[in-house]
């Protein structure tokens, strides 16, 4: 048991959890700032392009200390991160429609069940395809 422990819970793990927590607060307040005075769609895709740029610097920085030996390798994991963000943008954006318009669920609590989801795949993704220069270094 303390082996599967030392295994899931490490400085990675927990600083995902904590930059994670940060980023998924600035994603509710944010939008719930924006839909007071525009669409809920149209917030809902400031609001992901805004914290996925702000996830993205924690993300590299802090959690998986990402360091690229130069400015090619920088775009690389970049691009490696749009990508798999866009995807996890496109599973927040039209999983909130289809709360949203087809469950007719209420559009905050959609929004906090939705950043939820997302948030847990977005650490498998970053982990395993996007910061892959930090490899062994980062879990302590």
């Amino acid at each position: 048991m303390k082996k599967f422990i030392k295994k899931f819970v490490n400085r990675e793990t927990v600083l995902y959890g904590v930059f994670g927590v940060g980023t998924s607060v600035l994603n509710v307040v944010l939008f719930r700032i924006l839909i007071i005075v525009m669409d809920y769609k149209v917030a809902n895709l400031i609001t992901l392009i805004v914290v996925k740029l702000a996830a993205y610097l924690c993300n590299k920085n802090f959690v998986f200390r990402s360091k690229c030996a130069n400015f090619q390798e920088l775009v690389k994991e970049f691009v490696r991160y749009v990508i798999t963000r866009g995807a996890t943008a496109l599973i927040d954006y039209f999983g909130l429609i289809l709360l949203v318009e087809v469950c007719k669920a209420n559009t905050m609590i959609s929004k906090i069940v939705i950043t939820a989801l997302v948030v847990v795949i977005n650490y498998f993704l970053g982990k395993k395809h996007v910061f892959k220069a930090a490899k062994k270094e980062s879990v302590e």
